[in-house]
């Protein structure tokens, strides 16, 4: 009787251990299941090891809608600009131009159009790059920096590089640059001015929706962190930009770049300034920016313009000068003074007629192209 309760206990018994088993067999599968890194996260790792070295001297948050104005890039690096639809780089001789342009499903590509004959070519697609955006040519004319989110992405947008090939009259396969310039947030924009050894990196991780940062750093295309001398976790902060002053290695060097960067935003103040102009295009259209000008020629027309202009306005005070002082000084220096005053009433003639040509030139080929 003892040994059939024993039997009947046993059988009751196991299947509620079986199940517990179970339980703890599905529980350890969860979390590893949790544990198990993301494509993303494994990239990052591959990467960390290759993190570039960087100094990073300033860092601002302005509104992500208009963050391409806010770039204080030089005019002998090109121009950027954006109008919602796309982000649009210009080269300085203002006869190439690379823009980005979204569908009605927002997937962005980038087109190429150059500057021939008086007008700007048909677009042609960047086809070899796939989807891509925010493009940035260096001033050797073949290194292109852009965005793109995809597989080779840790997350969201990172920051891309390719180079022309002449040969084969195409783009490289991209490559991603790596940290820490890109991240598990949206990294949109790179340029670099190799005068002044300055670029930007305009990303949105940490901030909120509506808004990025523009960090300035002193680029090191050269050099990695050695990863001898930093722990993981030190490498990490870096990688991620988590602290600036983690960059500061050398103050001077540091203090140079900031000065540099000083006289950038002073000469970008300036050129704001002098972009705001007036030039009436026909009765129904007065461009009040530099930047509506539609033929690149003209751009340079009317810079010649603004000068011309300016030389033309002091000429006339001069003349006028010269015409009070006239009736007040005796018969000899009457004589010097009516010599001046025809040859600088000959100057202000001539000047009048070539700036009547440049606006009559300026005017007919905006016209043209407006229609």
């Amino acid at each position: 009787m003892r040994i059939l309760i024993v039997v009947l206990s046993l059988l009751l018994v196991a299947p509620t251990m079986a199940q517990k088993g179970k339980k703890r067999s599905q529980n350890r599968k969860v979390v590893a299941e949790k544990e198990k890194p993301t494509a993303g996260q494994l990239m990052f790792d591959n990467m960390l090891a290759s993190t570039r070295r960087v100094m990073i001297i300033d860092s601002m948050v302005v509104d992500k809608s208009d963050f391409l104005s806010k770039v204080p890039l030089p005019a002998e690096c090109g121009k950027l600009s954006g109008d919602g639809k796309g982000a649009a780089f210009q080269n300085d001789f203002i006869n190439k131009k690379y823009f980005s342009k979204r569908d009605t499903s927002g997937i962005s590509k980038i087109y190429t159009t150059d500057f021939l004959a008086g007008q700007w070519t048909k677009p042609q697609e960047l086809s070899e790059i796939g989807y891509a955006d925010y493009p940035f040519l260096m001033i050797d004319g073949t290194t292109l920096y852009f965005s793109a989110e995809g597989e080779a992405s840790l997350g969201g947008y990172d920051i891309f590089v390719t180079r022309y090939d002449a040969d084969s009259g195409s783009f490289l396969e991209p490559q991603n640059i790596g940290l820490p310039f890109n991240s598990f947030a949206n990294d949109y924009l790179y340029a670099e001015d190799e005068t002044d050894s300055l670029a930007w990196l305009v990303t949105d991780r940490n901030q909120s929706d509506d808004k990025v940062c523009i960090y300035t750093l002193v680029p090191d295309t050269h050099s990695n962190y050695d990863v001898a001398k930093y722990s993981t976790e030190a490498l990490k902060r870096l990688a991620t930009i988590s602290s600036i002053k983690d960059t500061w290695v050398d103050k001077t060097a540091r203090e140079a770049a900031q000065k540099r960067l000083n006289s950038l935003n002073k000469e970008s103040e300036k050129s704001n300034r002098d972009e705001v102009v007036s030039f009436v295009v026909n009765d129904r259209l007065t461009y009040t920016s530099i930047a509506q000008f539609k033929s690149p020629t003209n751009v340079v027309d009317f810079k010649k313009l603004q000068v011309l202009t300016k030389e033309l306005e002091a000429n006339y005070k001069e003349l006028e000068d010269l015409r009070d002082r006239f009736s007040s000084v005796g018969v000899s220096a009457q004589r010097r003074m009516a010599e001046d005053i025809l040859t600088l009433e000959q100057k202000v003639e001539k000047q009048e007629r070539d700036k009547y040509y440049i606006e009559k030139s300026i005017r007919n080929t905006e016209n043209l192209l407006t229609k």
